[in-house]
């Protein structure tokens, strides 16, 4: 892979080739706040980062932790610009921009209540075949049973934000290549993976223009910024769902000290120790130390990628840029320990398991009500005169307004099949906020007992 290639100026869906939107910045620039201004980004305010519905405002939503992941994402992408050769042209900044807007949209395709809303519409999909699906290819069961973020934020991008079936946000390829953590389609067969099979053009067409390596005819070689987007992210989740933790009191203070102070020998833990002061406010006392904490991790992603540099660009290298460091690398050790404490101490907590569960009763009120509508939608469609679209349908159609399928709004050269149909109502549910959900969900159940949530 070639770098003048991998940093692509141009924009998906848009024949014109200019180097900049405006005379003050750049066209990666441009990406970022077509994302920052976007409804699904607006919406990640109130979706569940780790802890669904939580009242405290001081723990991270979706979109703290978005804006979050940005700006180390852009620390990522400017250091590692000043460390390689760049095109004629291109400056770190290009790198870091492009990799913060990689940020700010990996997590937009994240349904309510986060992973447990992933699993709650799998669980859905699966108990529901024989009823409804059984006429689907084996292909479009594989989209649906098993919803996954990263394959819905990449259509969202791509397909169903602005541009409705014409480019989505319409960003450039550089940063649609560093927004795939898994570029392949859901036909590989494993749990994760980067785009629906209503995707896999689009995806081959960013693959090419940017000259991601070919593995297969459904998957390619990651591009090489797309390790820093997934390095941020480890980072500040590592990191801050720790704080969080603490903040509900699911972990003490020294309990994220410990995994904190070890990223530093002895002698700069001392030091620190006594630079930070008192630990009587716990707020202050781990802002001031998070600083510190986030250049160690965000050099040891930098010295990572730089360590497997040839294997990245030859699209040979599996893995995270954390696990290229030495085993008793202490960069390496800290994000390590800190996914573990949260694996065994924090997404067990029972408060969150308890809406969790919830959740999947919201799931399965949306998923029945908005999936029969769009069935019935799709025989109303194809015959207007004998399938008429009942009292109910209708009204549940409205609530997607004009991204309901019609007559006139086809993705590009395909019809409004059963599978079509279902995926515009998946597009819906999945971009609720968690609290739109539960609203919603009540409403279809008679049981709603306030508006609050509506306006």
């Amino acid at each position: 892979m070639s770098w003048e290639k991998l940093l692509s100026r141009k924009r998906f869906c848009v024949a014109k080739n200019d180097s900049s939107d405006a005379t003050n910045r750049s066209v990666f620039e441009a990406d970022i706040q077509r994302i920052i201004f976007s409804g699904a980004f607006r919406r990640l305010n109130k979706k569940t980062q780790v802890h669904p519905l939580i009242a405290n405002d001081h723990v991270h939503t979706r979109l703290t932790h978005s804006i979050e992941v940005s700006q180390v994402g852009k620390i990522l992408g400017k250091t590692l610009g000043e460390k390689i050769s760049l095109p004629n042209g291109y400056t770190s900044f290009d790198l870091g921009s492009i990799v913060e807007a990689a940020c700010l949209a990996h997590d937009l395709g994240n349904p309510p209540f986060g992973h447990a809303g992933e699993e709650a519409m799998k669980h859905w999909f699966e108990n529901n075949e024989s009823k409804f699906f059984k006429e689907l290819s084996g292909d479009q069961k594989k989209d649906l049973f098993n919803f996954e973020g990263n394959a819905q934020g990449f259509r969202i991008i791509t397909q169903t934000e602005n541009y409705l079936f014409h480019g989505g946000m319409r960003l450039t390829y550089a940063t649609l290549a560093s927004f795939m953590k898994y570029p392949w389609t859901s036909q590989k067969g494993i749990k994760k993976f980067g785009a629906f099979i209503t995707e896999k053009e689009i995806l081959e067409s960013v693959a090419n223009e940017v000259g991601l390596i070919k593995k297969s005819d459904i998957e390619w070689a990651r591009h090489p910024l797309a390790y820093l987007v997934e390095a941020a992210d480890d980072i500040c989740y590592g990191i801050l769902d720790l704080e969080d933790a603490v903040e509900l009191k699911i972990l003490k203070l020294q309990d994220v000290l410990d995994i904190a102070m070890n990223a530093f020998s002895k002698e700069e833990a001392d030091t620190i120790k006594k630079e930070l002061g008192p630990e009587e406010d716990f707020r202050v006392y781990l802002s001031r130390l998070r600083g510190r904490v986030f250049e160690k991790a965000i050099s040891g992603a930098i010295d990572g990628f730089l360590k497997v540099q040839d294997k990245i660009m030859e699209g040979r290298f599996e893995g995270d840029v954390f696990s290229a460091l030495d085993g008793n690398d202490r960069r390496k050790t800290l994000i390590r320990l800190a996914k573990g404490l949260a694996e065994k101490s924090i997404y067990p907590d029972a408060a969150k398991v308890e809406i969790e569960l919830g959740s999947y009763t919201t799931f399965d009120i949306l998923l029945k009500t908005f999936c029969e509508a769009a069935l019935e939608n799709c025989q109303h469609i194809g015959d207007p005169g004998k399938n008429k679209l009942g009292w109910k349908s209708g009204l549940v159609l409205k609530m997607l307004g004009n991204h309901a399928p019609r007559k006139g709004n086809e993705p590009k050269e395909k019809d409004w099949d059963k599978y079509q149909c279902v995926r515009r109502s998946i597009d819906f549910i999945s971009g609720m906020t968690d609290n739109y959900a539960v609203y919603v969900a009540d409403q279809l159940q008679g049981t709603s007992q306030s508006n609050k949530f509506r306006y």
